[in-house]
C-alpha cells in the first residue's frame, strides 16, 4: 500500500454507527468570538451577497451579532445539542440575525409597516445558492487546519524533531494543498541521513500519526465525547475532498502487436 494514499489526518478506527449528537461545550465567550471570528466574516459577507444595498455594513452586522448574542451570558448555555454541529449552529444563528435585521431595516423604511418581502421570501432569498454555503466551511477548514499546523510544527520545535515537520511539508503539506511535486524517498534519504527508504517511510508515518493528534486536540476544544470528534474529523476530510484537485486517471499506452 502506499503511504501517502490516506489523509494524513485519517483514523485506523471505523465507526459503524451513524454519529448521533455532535454539539459544542463551550461558554467562554470571548474565546468563542475570537476563534470563530474570520469564518463567520466570511459567512456574513456570503449572506450580504444577496442585499448589495447592506453589503458596507457588513461589519456592523457582523460585531452587532456578536454583542447581542454571542457576548451575552446565558446565549451559548442555551444552544440545544439536538440541533447538530456547532459550525452548524453558528451559521444558522448568524443567518437567522441577519435576517430579522434585514427584515426590520427594511420595515423602517416604510414607516414601521411590514416589509414589501415576506419573511420567508427573505430567508430562502438569503439562503442563496448551496455552493455558497460552503465558504463558512471551508474557512472553517482553514482555521483548524492552521491551528493543528501550528501546533505541530511548534511540538516538533521543542522536541527537536524538526526533520518530521520537514519531512510532512515536503512529501505531504504541500503537494496536498498546493499542488506541488513531493519530494521522492530518494531524496529524503538525502537529505536526512536515512538509511534507507523505509526508514524515511517510517518517519512519515509519524509525521501522519503527529498531525492526527493535535488536530484531535484541536478539534476537541468545541466538540465532546470521542466520537463526536471522530465524526468532525470524518466530515472534515470529506469536505476537503471535495476542494482538492481530482488527480486526472494515468494514460493507457496503446498496445501494439
Amino acid at each position: 500500500m502506499n503511504p501517502d494514499s490516506h489523509h494524513p489526518w485519517e483514523r485506523p478506527q471505523t465507526v459503524t454507527e451513524f454519529p448521533g449528537t455532535v454539539w459544542l461545550d463551550v461558554t467562554d465567550r470571548k474565546k468563542v468570538t475570537d476563534k470563530y471570528w474570520d469564518a463567520l466574516r466570511v459567512y456574513n459577507l456570503v449572506l450580504l451577497s444577496s442585499f448589495p444595498e447592506y453589503k458596507n455594513e457588513a461589519e456592523d452586522f457582523l460585531q452587532d451579532f456578536m454583542m447581542k448574542k454571542v457576548l451575552q451570558p446565558g446565549w451559548l448555555e442555551r444552544a440545544d445539542p439536538k440541533r447538530g454541529r456547532f459550525r452548524d449552529f453558528l451559521k444558522s444563528s448568524l443567518r437567522h440575525y441577519v435576517v430579522g435585521e434585514i427584515r426590520n431595516r427594511e420595515a423602517e423604511k416604510r414607516g414601521g409597516r411590514a416589509p414589501a418581502v415576506p419573511f420567508e421570501d427573505l430567508e430562502q432569498e438569503i439562503a442563496g445558492p448551496e455552493p455558497l454555503s460552503d465558504s463558512f466551511d471551508i474557512a472553517w477548514l482553514r482555521m483548524l487546519l492552521a491551528e493543528a499546523l501550528e501546533r505541530m510544527e511548534r511540538a516538533c520545535v521543542v522536541s527537536e524533531n524538526n526533520h518530521i515537520w520537514k519531512i510532512f511539508q515536503t512529501r505531504l503539506l504541500q503537494p496536498t494543498l498546493e499542488g506541488a511535486e513531493p519530494l521522492s524517498y530518494e531524496d529524503l534519504v538525502a537529505q536526512f541521513g536515512f538509511k534507507s527508504p523505509s526508514q524515511a517511510t517510517n518517519a512519515l508515518g509519524t509525521a501522519k500519526r503527529m498531525f492526527a493528534r493535535h488536530l484531535r486536540d484541536v478539534v476537541a476544544q468545541y466538540e465532546t465525547g470521542d466520537q463526536a470528534v471522530r465524526a468532525e474529523i470524518d466530515a472534515l476530510r470529506h469536505f476537503l475532498d471535495k476542494l482538492l484537485p481530482k488527480p486526472e486517471p494515468k494514460k493507457q499506452r496503446p498496445n501494439y502487436k
